[in-house]
């Protein structure tokens, strides 16, 4: 919607950008990424718990303040405050070792969804989440769409204006916290299906259709789980007046990894009669016919239907059976469409291949070769 300029508003849930883990993970990078950052180091110490209660911080706090230094350089000569016990003075330098190293890759200009991700293994955060049990489950989803909206935003190679990549996420994340937490009446209205009980509206679109997502993994575990999430489909199902839209990706981000995507089983449900199916052109695509949904390697009408991706590799570890991208050579990018590939530099994890676009409006765009998951376009020239 954002990307699109589409106006919409969230009803009956927390703004992503407000959700607590979101919240808690932006600290940390905003500490990283401003080591003055009282606040942020603050939200940051104590997740997860280290230990380190209201009177010790408080004591802490009060030791930073005479020393007229910020908390995170404060944390680093903890061992020098007296009041604190050995194993807070410890937790303390620990925590400030952790951020220093992860500040260290940011002014590297590391990749903001790499600094993520190396954060969530450091904190064992998914653990941490699980251990909360249903309800941390459904928070650590949450980390994973941070994580996947983090690896979009890291594939596109912006401009060097003097800040870090990591300054910059932080700053369009900023924007984006203001837009969802903006209320409104006109746009689309995003809730979950729980939410739309009773409710009417002359055109509905239920999105992300696919096995693992709806139905969600965990409920496909049991019957009852399955069951449950079969009646929030005739839910969503019956809310429309005039129009339904039913979509499902052929391949989704899901954290922060582009992975093909099976449609959902509940659309074996739906006669085929009752569907007019459109779609978008992709390497991913499976067909239906009147016998259910195909596999993509079950496709027989559509030549290199098992999805190609791509990848430049450097010349020391060349090996004759990884694709490989080369001047000149047509690909596709999920969102930016079909371009011709102009140029290559950098190595690991740091290459980076220039295209461009068919479409004026996106023109060249230099993009990580790791993130971007393109795929080769066997549209023209196969």
């Amino acid at each position: 919607m954002r990307r699109f300029g589409v106006a919409y508003r969230v009803v009956g849930a927390i703004s992503f950008y407000e959700r607590r883990e979101v919240k808690d993970l932006l600290a940390y990078l905003r500490i990283i990424a401003n080591p003055a950052d009282d606040e942020a180091f603050i939200r940051a110490v104590g997740v997860p718990r280290r230990g380190i209660g209201e009177t010790s911080l408080a004591a802490f706090r009060g030791a930073a303040a005479a020393w007229g230094k910020p908390l995170l350089e404060a944390a680093r000569i903890a061992d020098r405050i007296t009041g604190l016990r050995p194993n807070v003075r410890e937790a303390l330098q620990r925590f400030a070792a952790l951020l220093d190293g992860l500040r260290a890759q940011s002014l590297q200009a590391a990749a903001p969804v790499s600094l993520l991700e190396e954060l969530i293994r450091s904190l064992d955060y998914e653990a941490v989440l699980l251990a909360e049990g249903p309800e941390g489950a459904d928070r650590w989803e949450n980390v994973r769409e941070l994580v996947a909206g983090a690896a979009e935003w890291s594939e596109v190679v912006t401009d060097d204006d003097g800040t870090t990549p990591l300054e910059r996420f932080l700053a369009e994340a900023a924007l984006v916290s203001a837009a969802d937490s903006s209320e409104g009446t006109d746009g689309v209205t995003l809730m979950t299906l729980h939410t739309a009980k009773g409710l009417e509206w002359p055109v509905v679109v239920l999105s992300g259709l696919e096995d693992g997502l709806f139905p969600l993994a965990r409920a496909m575990e049991s019957q009852e789980g399955l069951e449950e999430e079969r009646r929030l489909f005739y839910v969503g199902l019956t809310r429309a007046k005039d129009k339904l839209y039913l979509t499902w990706a052929r391949a989704r981000r899901r954290g922060g990894e582009l992975r093909p995507a099976m449609v959902s089983r509940f659309m074996e449900s739906i006669p085929a009669t009752l569907l007019e199916e459109k779609s978008t052109a992709s390497l991913w695509a499976p067909k239906r016919t009147s016998g259910g949904w195909l596999a993509p390697w079950e496709v027989t009408t559509v030549p290199r239907a098992t999805p190609s991706r791509l990848y430049a590799i450097d010349e020391d570890l060349q090996n004759q059976d990884a694709p490989r991208l080369v001047k000149g050579e047509r690909v596709r990018h999920r969102r930016f469409g079909s371009g011709t590939v102009q140029g290559l530099s950098g190595v690991g994890k740091d290459l980076k291949v220039s295209v461009l676009f068919d479409d004026a409006e996106v023109g060249l765009k230099q993009l990580l070769v790791g993130l971007a998951g393109l795929e080769r376009d066997w549209g023209e020239g196969a």
